[in-house]
């Protein structure tokens, strides 16, 4: 690689930590960085893909990898010979004696616009809560506090109407990476500029629960339904109940129905449209479109097999899981 450039020690895991690792990848050709190597925490054997992301690029890429111990990097002492840390969705926090090894600190890459959103899923409730703007934030890393450092750059992108999870990820994925760049490339100046965070507007994005995805048909809208499915589903597809099983609902839309829908229906009732070829269920305030389903221990089906399939009757209706 080329000379001149800064010696990075990279910690992430997942694909949003992919996209900015490959953009420091690509900086090594532009001067910006000299030496580039990857940290991150093992593999986990119960998930669907068990190798970590960011371990994956490594190897295809030829990048040096170090693997962290389990859980916590406490008495750790990282590889030598690195002038600065990188931290993208690392899981981990780092403990100062580990943030001193580096002459130049840590920086880390923040999916909103700090300090709103501290924690661990800012673009999820960022989409949850309706938000028309978020952004990246690259900070320095805190000794004592996830998301609590100084702001080195901060930029911020129209969220667009009805974001899902995956295409808000990827864009701000995108932005990180270049802002990332950026950062590295002017580290000493942006660093005499930084500035502190305003305590008084900090909001915090807690981790998300699986049970934040089960749907109450009678106490939740359309709106809000479609917000969590646009929020959630891509890694936790919303549920309810139907015959005594769980059922997931994998797509849904806010499109009306080409008949008239019976105004006495009570939530969760369902009532197929097949000129439309979508199932609507009834929820708090009007209806909402399902396109495609999975019933526990069945396959995935589109709206049309599952009214074929099950023969729904006037008496079937999805109800909150037990």
């Amino acid at each position: 690689m080329l000379q001149g450039g800064k010696r990075i020690l990279f910690f992430g895991s997942d694909e949003f930590s992919v996209i900015c690792c490959n953009r420091l990848l690509r900086a090594s050709k532009e001067g910006v960085v000299s030496n580039l190597e990857i940290v991150t925490p093992p593999d986990n054997p119960r998930t669907k893909q068990p190798e970590v992301p960011l371990k994956r690029f490594a190897r295809e890429n030829s990048i040096p990898h170090h693997l962290a111990p389990p859980k916590t990097l406490t008495g750790w002492t990282p590889p030598t010979s690195f002038d600065l840390a990188v931290v993208v969705s690392f899981g981990y926090f780092l403990p100062s004696a580990v943030i001193g090894a580096f002459p130049l600190r840590a920086l880390n890459v923040h999916p909103s616009l700090l300090p709103k959103y501290r924690g661990a899923a800012p673009i999820q409730h960022s989409i949850l809560n309706g938000d028309t703007k978020t952004g990246v934030s690259i900070m320095e890393l805190d000794e004592k506090k996830f998301d609590a450092g100084r702001i080195l750059h901060q930029s911020s992108l129209d969220v667009g109407p009805y974001p899902f999870y995956k295409e808000l990820h990827d864009r701000l994925a995108v932005q990180g990476a270049e802002d990332l760049v950026k950062t590295v490339s002017k580290l000493h100046e942006l660093k005499e500029h930084a500035w502190l965070q305003n305590l008084d507007e900090v909001t915090h994005a807690r981790k998300i629960e699986t049970a934040m995805s089960a749907i109450d048909w009678a106490a939740m809208s359309r709106e809000g339904i479609y917000s969590r499915h646009r929020a959630l589903g891509y890694k936790t597809p919303l549920y309810c109940q139907f015959r005594e099983k769980r059922v997931q609902i994998l797509s849904m839309t806010l499109q009306n129905s080409t008949m008239d829908l019976p105004a006495d229906a009570s939530p969760g009732n369902l009532v197929y449209d097949k000129e439309a070829s979508i199932l609507f269920v009834k929820c708090q305030d009007g209806w909402i479109g399902v396109d495609s389903l999975k019933v526990a221990g069945k396959k995935d089906l589109n709206a049309k097999a599952f009214f074929n399939g099950y023969q729904l009757t006037p008496r079937d209706q999805f109800v909150p899981s037990a």
